[in-house]
């Protein structure tokens, strides 16, 4: 079996482009359009997804907005984080519903 040049997974058959990185196979297409292999080196962490899944952790529905503003700052800029930003986006939107539930059933015991 042959392996890609770009990041080095294992092909199969008669693939045209690497299921991995998405590098195209054939000797015909120019190295200067395969994609580079990406690293993290240098790339930091986005403060706001690190602040919005401390959020959500601890239970605040403010998360969402967080989680929200750093997806748009990540796709931006290309920091790391991602995966912490969408996390918090969902937890934060949990955390409103409960929130939420909370009150209304404070409020209809209370009226009992």
């Amino acid at each position: 079996m042959s392996t890609c040049a770009v990041c080095s997974t294992e092909l199969q058959g008669d693939w045209k482009f690497c299921l991995a990185c998405g590098a195209p196979l054939t000797e015909s297409v120019p190295a200067a359009i395969r994609p580079a292999k990406q690293t993290d080196e240098g790339r930091t962490f986005n403060l706001l997804a690190v602040i919005a899944i401390v959020l959500g952790v601890i239970g605040g529905p403010v998360a969402a907005v967080f989680g929200i503003v750093a997806l748009r700052q990540i796709r931006q800029s290309g920091e790391r984080g991602i995966v912490l930003a969408r996390v918090a986006t969902v937890l934060g939107f949990v955390w409103l519903a409960v929130w939420i539930g909370a009150i209304v059933w404070i409020l209809v015991a209370g009226a009992v």
